[in-house]
């Protein structure tokens, strides 16, 4: 006798998971940095004085930045009217939103999700209109990312990105916008989500556009998202001129392969490592490798930036009060 029990799975401590998490993700990165060849005598020989952004550059990346994010909101906003949910104000979808969005800084990947789904419940959303909201809204971002990602790169591929890899980006970008505008698809992923959460939802109706209006909106996001790396990447004089294909094809892969990498809390690591090797062949390793950690800053700021003027808000008591009397609904 070993005192397990037949068909009972073995629990491991919390710290054991945390850490084998933390192990992957650091060995990820490695192996993505060593892919270029990168070594710390290169990145000792950056010439920082350089990487003092020009102002105005500088602040249209983040203002750009930040309108996709209200850009973002509208759109979950939207789609949980779209499921037959309620509409919600543009201040609360944002204090929903932003508030959630911290899950992902938690291993997993499911936390954003359900964060989503927990406080639009008790905004009076459905358990099943908020869960699908959720899980279509993360569907659609991925896919676009990849999606806009593989077609920019591949559009850049005469300018310095490796011609063998764009079969490998074109094909992935039609599967994805395959599988993403067919109804059935969409309502399969709705369902393995939905088991995988241990919820017994049903699935919404989905018509025939369904999957191709979202993915159209969803790819504004990420062009958007492209401008304002781009517009980031010239901020800055050490860098040479900004590839535009580069800059919103390298963005959106390296969040798409971040997030896939269910390991790592909000990607970290391997999203850096993964910008990093799709921008070395326009600037160099050492200087992919500085614009990938500054990128990975400059977007966690923004997306904390919400989070206190929400608080600030809050403390002063306007959110109750803008709630009650805000007319304009999403």
């Amino acid at each position: 006798m070993n005192g397990s029990e037949p068909g009972v799975r073995p629990s491991f401590p919390r710290w054991v998971v945390w850490g084998f998490q933390i192990a992957l993700t650091l060995a990820v990165t490695y192996f993505l940095f060593r892919s270029i060849r990168l070594s710390w005598s290169e990145l000792a020989d950056v010439d920082l004085a350089g990487w003092r952004p020009r102002a105005l550059p500088f602040v249209a990346s983040c203002v750009v930045l930040l309108a996709v994010f209200v850009y973002l909101v509208g759109l979950w906003a939207l789609m949980v009217r779209r499921l037959g949910g309620p509409r919600l104000g543009l201040g609360e979808s944002m204090k929903i939103f932003f508030v959630a969005n911290l899950g992902r800084y938690v291993p997993g990947k499911v936390w954003q999700l359900a964060g989503l789904t927990y406080l639009a419940g008790k905004r009076g959303v459905s358990l099943p209109v908020a869960s699908s909201a959720a899980v279509l809204g993360q569907v659609f971002a991925l896919a676009a990312a990849a999606t806009l990602g593989g077609i920019a790169l591949a559009a850049g591929a005469t300018s310095g990105f490796p011609s063998e890899f764009v079969p490998w980006a074109l094909v992935l970008a039609a599967v994805i916008v395959v599988v993403v505008t067919v109804p059935a698809a969409l309502r399969m992923m709705l369902r393995v989500a939905f088991k995988l959460g241990r919820r017994q939802e049903d699935t919404p109706r989905l018509d025939a556009l369904f999957g191709a209006r979202w993915l159209g909106l969803y790819l504004v996001a990420w062009l958007g998202y492209g401008i304002a790396f781009g517009l980031l990447w010239g901020s800055f004089p050490a860098l040479p001129a900004v590839s535009w294909p580069a800059a919103v094809g390298s963005f959106g892969g390296a969040y798409f392969l971040g997030y896939a990498a269910i390991f790592a809390p909000a990607g970290v690591g391997v999203r850096e490592g993964a910008m990093a090797v799709l921008l070395s062949p326009w600037m160099g390793a050492a200087d992919a490798t500085v614009l990938a950690v500054i990128a990975r800053i400059w977007m966690t700021v923004a997306e904390l930036a919400p989070l206190a003027l929400i608080a600030i808000a809050v403390a002063l008591g306007l959110t109750d009060r803008n709630s009650r009397s805000e007319d304009h609904a999403i």
